[in-house]
């Protein structure tokens, strides 16, 4: 199946989060936070700096967006990494965290909020090439109070320097998340890791979400589409053309998807809904 693109112009874009029928993301090449309105198209509502990565929308009406610090920008664009709330109406923001159970937050990837309420981060840890980057990617947890502020944290575990990147609960509430370098979905199960789907060769997943139904809707960033998986095998691509595809949510009974190589948005008109995401 072929989408439609209908946004252009964005730099880097990532994060798709669908509100009151419009898509608000992230731009990443462009520190920014950006929305799409069916009515008036792209705006820019805040400018982060740095690198802002995925997002999600928490039950309080904000704006959870992970800060990469800039790892894929120049030296003197880079900002100290972390997680940042930001209000959708007004554009304000505000930083929630840089450190979580005693450790530095490197390069947060992307983000979403658990069954039990707590958020819960990819954190890659910095370089996007496996020859430069031996250490163990991280999934962090962290409890949040009124205003979102941070209250409390811990490292779930470390898994290898295999860049966990997308992130996402079930329908059962079982946490997945993507490894771009091993091209696998994971989940954890009674605290053990599980492999959900190994990837064919340059299908690098990234952001990810889920269908209402339990299906898997994959970023494949070098394949140019979202996988779609089910019962551990892909079933569909929903294809971009040659584009990076970096991410992608729900909107109604629509997909929408962040390419980056050309900056674009795509919608797939699938007939199905997503998961909510809180």
């Amino acid at each position: 199946m072929d989408g439609t693109i209908i946004a252009t112009g964005l730099a880097f874009p990532e994060g798709p989060v669908w509100l009151d029928g419009d898509v608000l993301l992230t731009e990443i090449a462009g520190g920014t936070i950006a929305r799409w309105s069916p009515a008036s198209g792209l705006t820019r509502i805040a400018a982060v700096g740095g690198g802002p990565n995925g997002a999600t929308l928490g039950a309080d009406g904000a704006l959870y967006v992970t800060q990469n610090g800039g790892m894929f920008s120049d030296d003197a664009d880079r900002v100290t990494a972390g997680i940042l709330r930001v209000d959708p109406d007004d554009g304000s923001w505000a930083v929630m965290a840089t450190e979580v159970d005693g450790l530095t937050l490197e390069g947060p990837n992307d983000l979403a909020f658990g069954p039990d309420g707590r958020l819960y981060f990819t954190d890659p840890r910095g370089a996007a090439d496996p020859a430069l980057n031996g250490r163990p990617g991280r999934l962090f947890a962290v409890e949040l109070a009124s205003g979102g502020r941070v209250t409390d944290g811990e490292l779930l575990r470390e898994v290898g320097p295999v860049f966990p990147n997308g992130i996402a609960f079930d329908a059962d509430g079982t946490l997945l998340w993507t490894e771009s370098f091993s091209r696998r979905v994971m989940r954890l199960v009674d605290g053990r890791a599980e492999v959900v789907i190994g990837l064919p060769e340059r299908h690098a997943p990234d952001g990810m979400c889920v269908g209402a139904d339990g299906t898997l809707y994959v970023a494949s960033t070098y394949a140019h589409c979202v996988s779609v998986v089910r019962d551990g095998a892909i079933v569909e691509r929903l294809m971009c053309g040659d584009g990076m595809v970096t991410n992608c949510c729900f909107g109604a009974t629509d997909l929408y998807v962040t390419e980056s190589r050309r900056g674009t948005l795509y919608r797939f008109p699938l007939g199905v809904e997503g998961l909510p995401l809180h």
